[in-house]
């Protein structure tokens, strides 16, 4: 019986290894242990009664043995027990996702060890077998449940991503049918029975202060123009919203000024014209030559190119059909003025409103454009300063406020300008200080026209820094000294105006290599010396003005060799000696000024060749008292004719000169009077070339 009990408990050790972490899960591991220990309650159970039968000797060996496995088997049910308890506190730890990734494994390891527990099932007492199958049943059933949780969660895991896919299915399907709505609704004209919808479109295009103008007042130029609007909504639908608002724009600013008085107003709110073809007077200023100098323009057009279109080399440039020139100069505007829906169009590049009847400051929002280059208001009754934020304006070049009310002075900030800056227009305003000698910082300057202004001082040295310089106009000012030498350097200058500027000195003989110089009017200063010989070398000069000086000697036989002049000013100086015969070469000249001087000799006959044509022509030879001789009958047709009729000079129906040789017998003068006798060879000249011609 001992040796069969001793079999028996090797043999379930043997059938019963110790479990490992690296074979069994946790929770099997658990449950087997919970079963090893029901076998050896009952293994301890079955031993003992058996051991009482037999005899003393053996009874107190086998007792002895006995004690040896229960304390052996005590010992190892301790560390099992405290082992199921390990692992039990590591499968709390353990989530879901791996007691799913072990249930394929446990299945495999169940097999095994249930196939291990079917080989102790061998050792078992036949009436424990039972309960052996039982408890392994329950691992079972508890195994099957598990898995039956893991797929139901797994079932309704799929559920969601399959609703939560169909949900965004019919978003973008829905989404999808909206916008193929709103389109066709945009194509198609409104719903009589719902405009306002699209109303309520248009004027969300616009600032808060624009839809309060157009909701609160319906006479403003705002509310008008909108009206305008409304009226051909079939044509919004095709335009994008930035030309609804550009038609908008131009639309306010029509009602704003007078619209009924424009003396030009060719297409303006016509709907089936586009607003690039709206009459504009940038026009008439694409053909001036000098403007165009100092901005330059490639095409008439407000949006710099027809909106049709134009073909190069077989193919078709369009643009964009966005307004970037505005200018309505010179057009009897008169009303409330800009409108400040006019910074709506954003892409302005110039703005010129020429003789709008403003009556305000300078607008400060100019300086909002953002990619404003020129500015013209001339005579649109500004006041005030120069606002010094129109210098933030980085892209600012052309400036011309001429022929306003402004006071202060010139705005540091304008000074900075140094890149963008070309063009300073302030003429003919009351701004004041010293002349700005800032100017000078200005390198890329084109054109400075400051004339009819209080600024004081000299004449700045620093211009000469500025050798782009095409014109300078510093008339009508208050300065004083002399045309510094440092402008000797501005040889491609074309235009040179110190009209009434205070100058004193003589003329400088360096103009001469101003060659490129077609104006030069240096008149009505205090001049004093000789008219240099060099300025003969300025062949392009068309208009020369040093009348109102006190220059003296000989008029220079060079000043009449210019082929394109139209003005020739020299009246109201202490010239001398005779008017040149070269002048009969300036067959060109409309008007030749020589009056206030103290000439003499004869008027050349050569001059006759100069025609003098109305309605300019004019021949002023007043004031020379010791001239005379016969006038040229061809001057005689000349608009404006003067000359002092007398005793020597006569001429042309109004002074008949055999009149004044009647005159001259009867007052007793002799044939031999030396004077007389010119007179009438002069006559007799004269008489016949009248005839021959």
């Amino acid at each position: 019986m001992q040796s069969t009990t001793k079999h028996n408990e090797d043999a379930h050790e043997a059938a019963m290894p110790m479990p490992s972490e690296e074979t069994i899960d946790p929770l099997n591991l658990a449950k087997i242990v919970e079963a090893r220990l029901r076998d050896s309650d009952a293994t301890s159970s079955t031993q003992g009664p058996t051991m009482n039968f037999l005899p003393t000797n053996k009874g107190t060996q086998a007792a002895d043995l006995a004690t040896q496995k229960t304390a052996e088997y005590e010992e190892e049910n301790v560390a099992i027990v405290d082992l199921a308890r390990i692992m039990e506190a590591r499968l709390q730890d353990s989530g879901l996702d791996q007691r799913e990734n072990t249930t394929t494994s446990e299945g495999i390891k169940q097999r095994t060890c249930s196939g291990k527990l079917v080989d102790e099932e061998d050792n078992i007492a036949p009436k424990d077998r039972p309960q052996a199958r039982s408890a392994d049943n329950a691992i079972a059933q508890s195994e099957a449940r598990e898995r039956k949780h893991i797929k139901l969660v797994k079932t309704f895991l799929l559920i969601g991503v399959i609703v939560v896919l169909a949900v965004i299915v019919i978003l973008i399907a829905t989404l999808s049918s909206w916008k193929k709505t709103v389109e066709t609704d945009m194509q198609s004209p409104p719903p009589t029975s719902a405009p306002t919808s699209y109303s309520e479109y248009w004027l969300s295009l616009f600032p808060e202060t624009t839809i309060s103008a157009i909701l609160e007042n319906t006479e403003s130029p705002q509310s008008r123009a909108f009206e305008w609007l409304m009226e051909e909504i079939d044509i919004l639908h095709n335009l994008t919203e930035e030309r609804v608002v550009q038609r908008f724009t131009l639309a306010t600013f029509y009602f704003a000024n007078s619209e009924e008085q424009w003396l030009f107003s060719d297409n303006w709110l016509n709907h089936s014209v586009h607003e690039c073809l709206w009459y504009s007077s940038l026009e008439d200023f694409y053909f001036i030559v000098e403007a165009n100098i100092v901005f330059p323009l490639d095409h008439i057009s407000p949006c710099e190119q027809d909106p049709a279109g134009y073909l190069e080399d077989g193919i078709l440039y369009q643009g964009d059909g966005i307004i970037k020139h505005f200018w309505i100069s010179f057009n009897d505007l008169m009303g409330s003025g800009i409108p400040p829906e006019l910074y709506l169009l954003t892409e302005l590049r110039s703005l010129a409103l020429d003789g709008l009847n403003l009556t305000s400051t300078i607008p400060e929002e100019l300086s909002s454009l953002p990619s404003l280059e020129y500015i013209s208001m001339l005579s649109c009754g500004l006041y005030g300063s120069i606002p010094e934020v129109l210098g933030t304006s980085s892209r600012l070049g052309v400036v011309y406020f001429g022929f306003n009310s402004l006071t202060g002075t010139i705005p540091s900030s304008l000074f900075s300008l140094t890149e963008s800056m070309r063009s300073f227009g302030l003429l003919e305003n009351q701004l004041t200080g010293p002349f700005p000698t800032e100017l000078g910082l200005l390198t890329n300057l084109l054109g400075i026209v400051f004339d009819g202004n209080l600024f004081t001082g000299t004449i700045p040295t620093e211009l000469g820094q500025v050798s782009p310089l095409y014109s300078l106009d510093l008339s009508n000012l208050m300065l004083s000294g002399t045309i510094p030498a440092e402008l000797a350097v501005l040889t491609d200058i074309a235009v040179l105006q110190l009209l009434n500027s205070g100058l004193l000195g003589t003329i400088p003989k360096w103009l001469g290599n101003m060659t490129m110089l077609d104006t030069l009017i240096l008149a009505d200063n205090s001049f004093t010396g000789i008219i240099p010989t060099e300025l003969g070398l300025l062949t392009k000069l068309f208009s020369l003005w040093l009348g109102g000086n006190a220059l003296s000697g000989t008029i220079p036989s060079e000043l009449g060799t210019y082929e394109q002049m139209l003005a020739l000013s020299l009246e109201i100086n202490v010239l001398t000696g005779t008017i040149p015969t070269e002048f009969g070469q300036l067959t060109g000249v409309q008007q030749l000024f020589l009056h206030g001087n103290d000439l003499t000799g004869t008027v050349p006959l050569e001059l006759g060749n100069v025609p003098f044509p109305p309605p300019y022509g004019q021949v002023l030879l007043h004031g020379n008292e010791d001239l005379f001789g016969v006038i040229p009958a061809s001057l005689c047709s000349a608009n404006n004719l003067t000359f002092d009729c007398s005793d020597l000079l006569c001429g042309c129906d109004w002074c008949n000169c055999s009149d004044i040789e009647t005159s001259l017998i009867l007052e007793g003068e002799t044939t031999n009077d030396e004077d007389g006798q010119q007179l009438r060879e002069a006559n007799r000249t004269t008489e016949e070339n009248q005839t021959s011609t």
